[in-house]
């Protein structure tokens, strides 16, 4: 990575990591998954409709599943958020990974 931000083969790559990763995990409770890079890290935002102790020790494990993957160290995190209104769409450069489809103006 230059200048602390991951080139485009960098997201590729990370993107098809995290999905891989991610296998077992997406329960119908997961409204969205986005991949982002603060600059330093890979960030892993799930967003979440209620809070549910099995889905937070699923997503626990992600970090680890990615990294097994990588050939080295890599610096990443898995952030949960709970929100049960509208989705906005993340800013670029974030990708989002999984969205689940709800019909417009409701959240399930």
């Amino acid at each position: 990575m230059s200048s602390g931000c991951a080139e485009l083969a960098d997201w590729n790559n990370t993107v098809l990591d995290l999905v891989a990763a991610l296998r077992g995990v997406i329960s119908p409770n997961m409204r969205m998954i986005v991949l982002s890079h603060d600059g330093t890290r890979w960030r892993f935002l799930f967003v979440l409709e209620h809070d549910d102790p099995t889905d937070r020790e699923e997503i626990e494990d992600v970090p680890s599943e990615f990294e097994a993957l990588q050939s080295g160290p890599v610096d990443c995190a898995a952030d949960v958020q709970i929100a049960n209104g509208p989705l906005p769409w993340p800013a670029h450069p974030a990708r989002v990974i999984y969205r689940r489809r709800e019909r417009s103006g409701d959240s399930g």
